[in-house]
């Protein structure tokens, strides 16, 4: 014989609102304690607000995986959260921003359900917090729902206002929608909203960032991703994409060809995932913006995904921070390079290519160069060998405004030839050179390198080991140019590991750099 599921935690109808009146009343006065005039409509209106959104939670959270919580534990949590949500309401009544709360609903078009704390959505809070996109005639173009969970009575609420605005809406931020709730729960939740996402089919923009995914929740949102011919942007960060996930996108995305941005990171995706992915890049031709960070990809995912993106020409940015591809994958990503010859930021960070990998990266960055703005090459075991590769890329990129080479091995010999490098970039904003074992006379020389660019807003050192003197020196440089501000924090940096004396010539320094150039 079945056993039948513990029930869940609820009070009747009477005793919620008979809870709502006393919460009326107790805004009331706190309000008035405060000098507050608040009318008694608007004291009920927070109050129903509170009592649902705390009913919904403590419903939520009575929930285990071995059944129910007892009943008093419950009705304890219900009561703190609407206490708490009460001296909320009442603390802003009146306040400007609880004035421009009440009137934004959704500015310009767009429904911003994440501003404030995380919420539980029931179909009841749902019907109040989407009134904007169900009300009849809403143009609403965008929403952003993340912080909201729901359930599938909120995703049936949530459909609705989908349909409702199917003629305007093009772009759905479904990030962090389902947290907290339970397996079933959050796939059935994402069913729901998928057949109102499916429906829909005009979508340009798809978020599904931030929520527990894995291969059960792309599958769960099969429908939604199958039906969207004109998708030009979709994110999957943070989802736990694992190989079989990244396999169900780029089986499930079929329709790549006006896709401009895709994004993916903090996932599980290893060489065949990343894999996977690249097949998905081999049918989008037009992509403009590809992120895949921090997703253990190694070297065969590197050569994967490069020749993934070597489909196109048209890059602008390219994120693969942050993931084991060594120097073995250089080549490949050299290559895929070259044929971009309008990137504006490429971060490969953190991907220990070393001096030969980041070499044969510079050389197909040459054909970007001059379009150029970021470039991240951090964390690569860039040594003094490496720097002449950097002088070359560095003296063809003038509109380069953002530089990383934090944490490399550069040492003092590699900062004073790289500054012969750096007083071309005269479009050059912010420079790291972060924990590189750089020492008095090398900073002195960068700094005196860059001091006089005209758009210099951050110089950071630190992690270095620079003299004390030689910290006098740089600040006093950049004190001359007006620019004492763009020196970042020292706190990390080891000033006793340059044994190299307390004095630095200052000028000496200035001469030899003038004789590199």
């Amino acid at each position: 014989m079945a056993v039948a599921a513990p029930a869940q935690w609820q009070l009747t109808a009477e005793q919620r609102a008979s809870t709502v009146r006393r919460v009326t009343d107790s805004i009331t006065n706190v309000a008035f304690s405060r000098g507050v005039s608040l009318s008694l409509e608007d004291a009920h209106r927070g109050a129903t607000a509170a009592e649902k959104t705390a009913y919904t939670t403590a419903q939520v959270e009575s929930r285990t995986t071995t059944g129910t919580r007892p009943a008093v534990e419950s009705l304890q949590a219900y009561a703190r959260k609407l206490g708490t949500l009460a001296l909320e309401y009442a603390a802003k009544a009146g306040s400007p921003e609880a004035t421009a709360t009440a009137n934004d609903g959704a500015a310009e078009g767009f429904l911003d359900l994440s501003q404030g704390e995380r919420a539980f959505m029931s179909g009841e809070t749902a019907e109040d917090a989407l009134e904007p996109l169900l009300a009849k005639g809403s143009q609403i173009t965008r929403i952003k729902l993340s912080t909201k969970s729901f359930n599938v009575e909120a995703a049936k609420v949530l459909g609705l206002g989908i349909d409702n605005v199917r003629g305007s809406l093009v772009d759905a931020d479904l990030s962090d929608i389902i947290a907290g709730r339970p397996e079933d729960e959050a796939l059935a939740a994402l069913r729901t909203i998928s057949e109102a996402v499916a429906a829909h089919g005009r979508l340009e923009g798809l978020n599904l960032s931030d929520n527990a995914l894995g291969e059960k929740g792309v599958r769960a949102f099969a429908s939604g991703l199958q039906g969207q011919a004109a998708l030009q942007r979709l994110a999957f960060q943070n989802v736990g994409a694992s190989i079989r996930a990244c396999q169900a996108i780029a089986e499930l995305v079929s329709h790549s060809q006006e896709l401009r941005q895709l994004h993916l990171a903090n996932n599980m995706s290893d060489d065949e995932g990343a894999a996977a992915i690249a097949e998905l890049l081999q049918r989008a031709p037009l992509l403009e913006d590809f992120k895949m960070v921090s997703s253990r990809v190694g070297s065969d995912g590197g050569i994967a995904l490069a020749k993934g993106l070597s489909t196109g020409t048209g890059l602008r940015r390219v994120d693969l921070s942050d993931n084991p591809m060594t120097g073995e994958a250089a080549p490949a990503l050299a290559a895929m390079l070259r044929r971009h010859p309008r990137l504006k930021a490429v971060n490969l960070g953190d991907t220990s290519l070393g001096d030969d990998g980041v070499s044969a990266v510079l050389g197909g960055l040459q054909a970007s160069a001059s379009s150029l703005q970021e470039v991240n090459l951090s964390l690569n075991e860039v040594t003094e060998e490496g720097v002449e590769a950097l002088g070359a890329f560095l003296g063809a990129a003038p509109h380069l405004q953002r530089l990383s080479l934090r944490e490399n091995e550069l040492e003092d010999g590699g900062a004073v030839q790289l500054a012969a490098s750096l007083t071309a970039l005269s479009s050059l904003q912010d420079l790291d050179l972060c924990a590189n074992q750089i020492r008095g006379k090398g900073a002195v020389a960068i700094t005196k390198a860059v001091a006089g660019l005209p758009h210099l807003r951050s110089l950071l050192l630190d992690e270095n080991e620079i003299s004390e003197s030689a910290i006098a020196a740089i600040q006093k440089i950049l004190a001359a140019e007006g620019k004492s501000a763009v020196l970042g924090s020292l706190d990390e940096n080891d000033a006793d590991a340059d044994d190299e004396g307390d004095e630095v010539e200052v000028d000496g320094i200035a001469d030899r750099l003038a004789n590199t150039l």
